[in-house]
């Protein structure tokens, strides 16, 4: 299971939407389709450089929030609702295995968007997660 994935499942599990692997649902990974319209998409961006001994991680997830078209306030609540689950959120393992030191917020909250081409409000929440995984080298 990937980081995404992991990460995908817990919002899952956290009641935020509903995230299925072989498609559909209104959590999606990397992109999201035309339809729905109210969906979570989930990006990892790069971090701070890991060290190659240690096993910390330091991912940026970015987690885009899109409404239905003609409602600003849903995509808000939604992501705000992302940002107030996972926002201090440690100390557990995800749904793969892979402990979750702590989740940080990065800016704040949610942070505005703007629309796409169907006038349908879009959202970002983006947090440093902070990843203790020993794999590989890193043990």
């Amino acid at each position: 299971m990937t980081v995404l994935e992991e990460f995908a499942t817990l919002l899952h599990e956290l009641g935020l939407g509903e995230y299925r692997p072989a498609g559909g649902g209104t959590i999606f990974l990397a992109a999201a389709p035309n339809a729905p319209d109210a969906v979570l998409t989930l990006t990892r961006s790069a971090g701070p450089e890991s060290d190659p001994k240690l096993p910390y991680d330091e991912p940026l997830l970015l987690v885009r929030v899109r409404g239905t078209a003609g409602d600003p306030v849903g995509p808000e609540a939604a992501a705000q609702a992302v940002y107030d689950a996972l926002h201090g959120l440690g100390d557990r393992a995800l749904p793969g295995g892979t402990w979750l030191v702590l989740g940080v917020g990065t800016e704040g909250g949610p942070v505005y968007a703007g629309r796409d081409d169907n006038a349908r409000d879009l959202w970002d929440v983006k947090f440093r997660m902070e990843l203790h995984r020993p794999v590989g080298n890193r043990q």
